[in-house]
C-alpha cells in the first residue's frame, strides 16, 4: 500500500530507537514591502563577524553552551563530524564558500557571492537569552538590539573596513539556533531564532537613531542571525548523550535568498512546511541531509530574481517535452508556463535529481583536506533525513537537486494575487487551502506540511515524495496520468473554479520527458487572452471583432485579443454596434455629435451628425437605424448609409417635456424615462403610456408578454423593479424586500421555455422572477462561496443541452453558467478570469456560442461557452451590441397549454415554518382566482381571492400567523376571462 514518507526523522540503529525533530524558522521578519528590483543583481558582497555573549554561570539549561563558541559539547568528537570544531573564521568562510558555489550553480553563473569574515569576535554585554525573544513570539526587538549593539563594536575594532561596500550583514553567534524543536522539548528555550532582519523590520522595531548599524550600497539596513552550527546533544531512550548533526548551510543560503527578496514559501504562521523539498525557502528543504544542501530554488523563485523565464503555453496545446535543468542543451524547453487565468499559471518543470548520471558527488572539506564523495544512491549516513556519514564543512555538490524527494515532472500552482496580497507581511503560504506557491501532488494527497504521528509517537511533517511527481509509472492509488479539473488533485483555482487545462499522459521518468496539454472541451474552451490598455470602460461584439472604449477612444480588437485600429475622442456614452452586409458600424455620441464608425476589413470610414442637443443616453442601433436621447427631450432616429457612401439621414424625431435619460427600443418603438421635475420622473412606453415614478431609472428594458402585449421594465435607484404594461404598473418588487439592497442592472430571457420572459437580476444571488412577480423554480442561485454577483447576467438558449443559461460572473471572477431549468451550475463551470469583470461582459455567437469579458487587471478573455451557437435571450449590458435593451418572445417554446395544470399547483415553503407560505398556480389566461383554505374537520380556515395573469406562473401569499400546527388543503379555483373554470387541491403543512 502506497504510504506518504514523512521527513527528517534521525535513526540512531544502535539504540534501536527513531528521533524525530521539527523546525521552527521565523524566515525573514517583516520582510521590506517592495522588492527592490524585477531581478536579483549579478553579485552580492557579504560582511560577517562573529559574536559571543557573557558566560553562563552556571549553564543556563535553556540555552546550549555557555554563550562561547565551542563550548556546545560535553565530550570531544574531534573532526569526524559534521561542521568540527574550531568555529573560527577559517570554518565560517568554508561555510561561505558554499553560498559562494550553492548560488553560482543554480543561478547558471548569473549571480555571483563574495565575502569577508572580520578577523575579531564580538563579545555582547548580555547573556544568550537576554537577546532571545520569547517562545513564538514575531516581536524581534531583542535581536535587533543585539544587532544594533555589536555592529559599532566590529566598526570599531576594524577601522580600515569600509561597510558601505557591501551589500548584506551576517552576524555569526555561539550556540545553535532556535530553529530545531526535540521529541520532549519544553517550549521554553532560548536560542537565539535564525532570522533576516531587513530593513523595514529594523526601521520599525528600533525606530529612532539608527547611525549604529552599517548601511549597505543601497543605503539600507539588514542583518542576517546565524548560529554557529545546529549540532546539538541529545538524549537517547537509555538517557546517554548523542550527537545529532545538522550543517548551517542551508541556513545560510536561505538568509541570502531571503536578502535577495525571496518570500519564505513555509506557513510563517506555524513553521509547517508548504512546498517541502521542491524548493528553497522552505525549512524542510532548508534542513534536508541534515541542513548540507537544499535543493534548487522552485522555478518561481527562480523567475522572482531574473534566473529563469519559462517558455508560455499557447492556447492550442499538444504534446508538449520538457529537459531536466542540468541535463538540457541549447534549445531544450525546460520550465512551462500554462496560463489558467490573470493572476494564476502553472509552472511545469522536470525535476531530476542525478541528471548528469553520475551519482551525487559532494566536496568537503576536513582540517586542511579538501575531499570528495560519490554516492551513486542514497543509503544508510547519507539520505535527506542523515548524513552522518559526512564530516567536515561542504562545500559542494555538484547537483543539488539530489535533495529533492524524486524525479519526474512538478506541476507548481502559482497564484499571483494571493503572492502580492501576502508579500509584504511574508505570508503567501499561510492558508494550506489558498497558497500563492504551491506543489501539485501527484498521488492525490495534499500532504505538504501536514502533521503525522510515528509509530514511536512522535510528530513529523509532510515534505513531500516521490510520488507527488508526475509520470506513467507512478503507483500511488490515486494517480491516474492526468491532471484535470475532476481528478485528484484537480486542476482547480484557488477560488475552486475549472482551471480549463488538462494533462495528461506524461511519459516514463527520464531527462526528456513529454505530456498532452489540452485547454477546455467541446463545450467550453479558451480562445484568447491578452492584456488591454488601463481604462477600457465598453466592450461589444456584433460579429467576428470586438470594439471597446478606453476613455473616450474607440478601439478595434480582433479575437485575438489585439488592438487593430483606434479612433479619439470617439464617445463618452456606452458604444452601440452591428454587422450588416460583412461591415460593422459602431456608434457613439460627444457632446451634440453622433459619430459611426464603419469597417469591413479592409475598407473603414466615419459619419459624423450633429443632433438638436447634446446627447443624454446611449445611442441605440438597430435594422440600419442608430438612434438617441437628447438633454432637451429629443428622441432621434438616423438611418446609416453604406460604407462606399458613409452618411447619416433624419428618419424620426420624437419630443419628450425634459432630457431623455434612458432609452430602450424594439427597433421600430421606444420606452424613453426623462425627468419631470426634482424628484419627479416619467416613462413613455411604446403605446405611448405614460407612468410617474418618484426616483430614477437605473435600467429600462423592453419585452412582450404571453399575448404579445408590450411590456416594460424598469429598475429605479430605490432598488424597485417594476413591470409596465397596458398603462398600469403589473408589478412592483421591492429588491431590498428580497435580500439584496443595490442592483444596478438586470436580463430577460425565457428561462423555462415556456414562452415567458423571466427577469435576471445578480446580486448577492441570482435570481429569477416572471413578469407576475413569481420566482422561477429552483431560485434563487447562491454562489457557492457567498462572494456574490457584480456584472450584468446574460441569458442563451444552449441547443446542445437543450436548456436556456444564465451566465454571470461573481465579485472575484468566475464565471458560472446556471440551468435554468434545473437551477443548477453547468458540467465545467465555474470558470475563472483571476479578477471581477470591469465591465459588462458579452455573448456572441460566431460557431458557437462564446464569451468575452474585460476584467479590472485590464485583461480581456474570451471563451467558448457551449459546443453549438444558440439563441441569445440577453447578451450585453443592454441586450444586443446595439444597446437596444430589448429581447422578444421566443418563438421556439414549449407552451402550456392546459388551463390550469395540476403540476403547477403547489405552496412553498411546504413545510411552513415561518409566517407566510407562497400558493403558486398556472393560469393561461387572466383569471380570477379563489383560494379556500380548510383543516382536518372541513372547516374554513382563510379565504383568498386574486387576480392571476395568464400564460405566468402566479402566487398568493397565505399569512400563517394565526394558524396552528397542522396539515390543511387549499382549493385553488380559476376562471379565466372566456368563463372557463378549473380547480386544484394542494396539501399544505404548517409546524410551529
Amino acid at each position: 500500500m502506497h504510504k506518504k514518507i514523512f521527513l527528517f526523522l534521525l535513526s540512531f540503529l544502535c539504540l534501536g530507537s527513531i528521533t524525530a525533530q521539527t523546525f521552527n524558522l521565523k524566515g525573514s521578519m517583516s520582510p521590506d514591502p517592495v522588492f527592490r528590483g524585477k531581478k536579483s543583481p549579478d553579485s552580492l558582497k557579504i560582511l560577517a563577524i562573529l559574536v559571543e555573549f557573557q558566560d553562563e554561570k552556571p549553564e543556563d539549561p535553556a540555552t546550549v553552551g555557555n554563550g562561547k563558541f565551542g563550548s556546545l559539547y560535553s565530550k570531544e568528537y574531534g573532526n569526524t563530524i559534521l561542521d568540527p570544531l574550531p568555529h573560527n573564521v577559517s570554518y565560517f568562510s568554508l561555510h561561505m564558500k558554499f553560498a559562494q558555489n550553492y548560488f553560482k550553480s543554480v543561478s547558471d553563473g548569473r549571480f555571483g557571492v563574495s565575502y569577508t569574515i572580520l578577523p575579531n569576535t564580538i563579545t555582547a554585554s548580555k547573556r544568550m537569552r537576554d537577546y532571545s525573544p520569547a517562545v513564538n513570539s514575531t516581536d524581534m526587538t531583542s535581536l535587533a538590539s543585539l544587532a544594533k549593539e555589536v555592529w559599532p563594536l566590529a566598526k570599531s575594532q576594524n577601522p580600515g573596513v569600509d561597510f558601505s561596500q557591501y551589500d548584506a550583514f551576517i552576524i555569526f553567534h555561539a550556540g545553535v539556533g532556535r530553529d530545531v524543536t526535540m521529541p520532549g522539548s519544553l517550549g521554553n528555550e532560548r536560542d537565539l531564532p535564525s532570522v533576516y532582519l531587513s530593513d523595514n523590520m529594523l526601521r520599525n522595531t528600533i525606530g529612532g537613531d539608527l547611525s549604529a548599524l552599517p548601511l549597505n550600497r543601497e543605503g539600507k539596513y539588514n542583518t542576517m542571525i546565524i548560529p554557529e552550527t545546529e549540532n546539538r546533544e541529545v538524549e537517547d531512550i537509555t538517557g546517554a548523550k548523542q550527537l545529532l548533526q545538522i550543517s548551517i548551510n542551508g541556513l545560510i543560503v536561505s538568509s541570502i535568498g531571503s536578502h535577495l527578496g525571496l518570500p519564505d514559501l513555509f506557513d510563517t504562521n506555524t513553521g509547517l512546511s508548504a512546498i517541502g523539498r521542491f524548493g528553497l525557502m522552505d525549512g524542510q528543504a532548508i534542513f534536508t541531509y541534515s541542513g548540507l544542501f537544499p535543493p534548487e530554488p522552485s522555478p518561481w523563485e527562480k523567475m522572482r530574481l531574473g534566473w529563469a523565464a519559462p517558455v508560455e503555453a499557447n492556447l492550442n496545446g499538444g504534446t508538449l517535452s520538457l529537459t531536466a535543468l542540468r541535463a538540457a542543451v541549447s534549445g531544450d524547453t525546460t520550465l512551462l508556463k500554462v496560463p489558467i487565468n490573470s493572476t494564476e499559471y502553472y509552472l511545469v518543470e522536470n525535476r531530476s535529481r542525478d541528471a548528469r548520471k553520475n551519482g551525487a558527488v559532494v566536496t568537503y572539506v576536513v582540517g586542511q583536506d579538501t575531499l570528495t564523495k560519490v554516492f551513486d544512491k542514497d543509503t544508510t549516513g547519507f539520505s535527506y533525513d542523515n548524513a552522518d556519514s559526512i564530516k567536515g564543512v561542504v562545500i559542494n555538490v555538484d547537483e543539488y537537486d539530489w535533495a529533492v524527494p524524486g524525479n519526474g515532472i512538478v506541476i507548481w500552482h502559482i497564484d499571483e494575487k494571493i503572492i502580492n496580497e501576502k508579500i509584504a507581511s511574508n505570508k503567501i503560504n499561510t492558508d494550506k487551502f489558498h497558497r500563492g506557491v504551491d506543489v501539485e501532488e501527484a498521488d492525490g494527497i495534499q500532504d505538504i506540511g501536514e502533521k503525522f504521528t510515528t509509530v514511536f509517537g512522535d510528530q513529523v511533517v509532510g515534505e513531500g515524495t516521490e510520488f507527488d511527481f508526475w509520470y506513467k509509472s507512478n503507483s500511488a492509488p490515486l494517480f491516474k496520468n492526468r491532471f484535470s479539473f475532476d481528478t485528484q488533485p484537480p486542476a482547480r483555482t484557488n477560488t475552486g473554479a475549472n482551471s480549463l487545462v488538462t494533462m495528461a499522459d506524461f511519459s516514463n521518468i527520464s531527462n526528456k520527458m513529454t505530456f498532452n496539454l489540452s485547454y477546455g472541451d467541446t463545450a467550453i474552451k479558451p480562445l484568447a487572452y491578452s492584456k488591454l490598455p488601463a481604462g477600457v470602460r465598453s466592450l461589444t461584439a456584433p460579429g467576428s471583432v470586438f470594439y471597446a472604449l478606453r476613455g473616450t477612444t474607440l478601439l478595434r480588437i480582433d479575437n485575438n485579443g489585439v488592438i487593430t485600429d483606434s479612433v479619439p475622442a470617439f464617445s463618452s456614452f456606452r458604444i452601440a454596434a452591428v454587422n450588416q452586409d460583412n461591415t460593422d458600424f459602431v456608434a457613439g455620441v460627444t457632446g451634440n455629435t453622433l459619430r459611426v464608425y464603419m469597417n469591413n476589413g479592409t475598407q473603414k470610414a466615419v459619419a459624423e451628425k450633429l443632433l438638436p442637443a447634446n446627447a443624454s443616453t446611449d445611442p441605440l442601433m438597430n435594422f440600419g437605424v442608430v438612434a438617441v436621447g437628447t438633454e432637451n427631450g429629443d428622441v432621434v432616429y438616423y438611418s446609416m448609409g453604406p460604407l462606399a457612401s458613409p452618411g447619416l439621414t433624419l428618419l424620426n424625431e420624437s419630443k419628450l417635456p425634459s432630457a431623455v435619460l434612458n432609452l430602450a427600443s424594439t427597433g421600430t418603438f421606444y420606452s424613453a424615462f426623462y425627468k419631470v421635475s426634482e424628484g419627479s420622473f416619467s416613462l413613455v412606453d411604446p403605446l405611448k403610456n405614460v407612468y410617474s415614478f418618484n426616483s430614477p431609472a437605473l435600467k429600462i428594458a423592453l419585452t412582450r408578454d404571453t399575448k404579445g402585449s408590450e411590456v416594460t421594465v424598469v429598475l429605479t435607484a430605490d432598488n424597485v423593479l417594476s413591470v409596465l404594461s397596458g398603462g398600469e404598473f403589473l408589478k412592483r418588487i421591492n429588491l431590498t424586500a428580497m435580500g439584496d439592497s443595490a442592483v444596478k442592472t438586470f436580463a430577460l430571457g425565457d428561462l423555462k421555455q415556456d414562452g415567458g420572459n423571466y427577469v435576471v437580476i445578480s446580486g448577492k444571488k441570482l435570481y429569477a422572477i416572471n413578469l407576475s412577480g413569481a420566482e422561477a423554480d429552483n431560485f434563487p442561485f447562491l454562489d457557492p462561496q457567498g462572494v456574490g454577483f457584480n456584472s450584468a447576467p446574460l441569458v442563451f438558449y444552449n441547443t446542445q443541452l437543450g436548456a436556456t443559461e444564465i451566465v454571470a460572473v461573481t465579485k472575484d471572477g468566475r464565471i458560472f453558467a446556471v440551468n435554468a431549468t434545473t437551477g443548477k451550475t453547468v458540467r465545467g463551470f465555474p470558470i475563472s478570469t483571476g479578477a471581477a469583470a470591469q465591465i459588462s461582459p458579452v455573448l456572441y455567437n460566431l460557431g458557437r456560442t462564446s464569451l468575452s469579458i474585460v476584467t479590472a487587471d485590464n485583461s480581456f478573455f474570451t471563451f467558448n461557452v457551449a459546443p453549438v451557437a444558440g439563441k441569445l435571450y440577453w447578451a450585453s449590458e443592454n441586450a444586443t451590441s446595439g444597446n437596444t435593451s430589448f429581447t422578444d418572445l421566443d418563438q421556439i417554446t414549449n407552451r402550456q397549454t392546459a388551463f390550469m395544470p395540476k403540476e403547477r399547483a403547489y405552496n412553498w415553503p411546504n413545510p411552513v415554518y415561518g409566517t407566510e407560505t407562497n400558493i403558486r398556480y398556472f393560469v393561461s389566461e387572466d383569471s380570477k382566482v379563489d383560494i379556500r383554505i380548510f383543516d382536518l374537520a372541513g372547516d374554513l380556515v382563510a379565504h383568498l381571492t386574486d387576480n392571476a395573469r395568464g400564460g405566468l406562473d402566479n402566487e398568493t401569499v397565505w399569512n400563517v400567523s394565526d394558524v396552528q400546527s397542522g396539515v390543511y388543503f387549499a382549493r385553488i379555483e380559476a376562471t379565466g376571462n372566456s368563463g372557463k373554470t378549473e380547480n386544484n387541491t394542494i396539501k399544505i403543512a404548517v409546524i410551529k
